[in-house]
């Protein structure tokens, strides 16, 4: 109750400001609510089937199909802990760059307990993760009781010859969630310190050297621009390498603020197959609906990744360049700016509008 009340103070708050002053806040709140009505719906889900001693377990109801999706339901927050972590951390001090990575470690840990205990023992194995990385300061109690779970329960449970059946499970995961529910939980120490995140201002433009002669000469071409997302269309050709070019400044007031010195600009790239050029007649449903919205390149890390140096006054020039695409159509490119500071790490910048380019692949006019 005081976690809602909090939670909707600040969002009262957040209504009076403009500048997202108490993102960090809000965001923190509303996780560490999610993760405790999670923790408290896994406990009810596994409670009953102590309480029927497993009869229902096996069978196809809404418990059951609850119980298979809670893993997933924690690896989502640990998803949005490392989103949070990559937006904020470079702006707070250690100690809350700690307390993310601790709770990073908590809903990891849940997920693989869960997703273990949920299994079918006989038709399945289990493999348990190698210990995060990401886990520090090992002498908070949250840590310490966090790597005592995964190393003296959670990677002996496969080893040990016991009763493999839902009520010994549901029995060993309610005492691992009583457990971290008993321990302390880390607070960070920069909750209370209202820092906004100055937003970049970014530029995406067609590098005009990478098309053909007889489209870059032309200067009277208008810019055709998406009805409905609003990004920038920029003909391109089969079989051939898409260049664009980011360029933008970087707000003073995000270096100066920034707890590490960093020096290189990275962009994360996502390419989505969007349509086809016309409609035909002919064409079947089927074939259209399964090339729609597939993800090609997906990033962070996973995409078409760009890195620049950061100029004096905060400014940067950066070409991103895509591999040729071979089929006609309308991709989309969705680019995440980031920055990576003297030790390595990889932090999102926040930009003041979506950087999203639509590719148009068309192979009239090409040579």
């Amino acid at each position: 109750e005081l976690l809602s009340s909090c939670n909707s103070l600040l969002t009262s708050l957040a209504a009076l400001e403009q500048n997202d002053k108490f993102g960090f806040q809000l965001e923190f709140i509303r996780l560490r609510l999610d993760t405790l009505n999670l923790i408290a719906i896994t406990r009810s889900l596994y409670a009953e089937i102590l309480m029927t001693e497993g009869t229902l377990s096996g069978k196809n109801n809404r418990s059951t199909l609850f119980r298979k999706n809670i893993g997933k339901s924690f690896g989502l927050l640990v998803s949005r802990l490392k989103k949070m972590y990559r937006l904020w951390g470079l702006h707070r001090c250690q100690q809350t760059r700690s307390t993310l990575r601790t709770l990073q470690a908590m809903c990891q840990l849940l997920s693989e307990f869960t997703k273990y205990a949920t299994k079918e023992a006989k038709n399945s194995s289990f493999t348990v993760a190698s210990t995060p990385s990401y886990t520090s300061a090992p002498t908070q109690s949250m840590n310490m009781t966090l790597s005592k779970l995964r190393t003296d329960v959670l990677e002996q449970m496969p080893k040990l010859k016991q009763k493999d059946d839902s009520v010994s499970h549901a029995s060993g995961l309610m005492l691992v969630l009583d457990a971290i529910l008993k321990c302390p939980c880390p607070f960070p120490s920069g909750f209370f310190q209202m820092k906004p995140i100055p937003r970049a201002i970014v530029n995406i433009s067609a590098d005009p050297n990478i098309l053909p002669k007889t489209i870059s000469q032309n200067d009277d071409h208008d810019v055709t621009v998406d009805a409905k997302s609003g990004a920038e269309v920029i003909d391109a050709f089969p079989g051939l390498v898409t260049k664009v070019i980011l360029s933008g400044v970087i707000p003073e007031k995000f270096i100066q603020t920034a707890d590490v010195a960093f020096s290189e600009i990275i962009a994360w790239t996502t390419l989505q197959y969007e349509g086809q050029l016309y409609e035909e007649d002919d064409a079947v449903d089927s074939d259209v609906g399964c090339s729609n919205g597939l993800t090609l390149r997906d990033g962070p890390y996973g995409g078409e990744t760009a890195e620049c140096t950061l100029l004096p006054a905060g400014k940067f020039i950066m070409p991103v360049t895509f591999e040729p695409l071979l089929q006609e159509g309308y991709y989309k490119v969705i680019i995440e700016l980031g920055c990576r500071d003297v030790r390595g790490g990889e932090w999102k910048v926040p930009t003041s509008s979506p950087l999203e380019v639509i590719f148009r692949v068309d192979d009239e006019g090409s040579i």
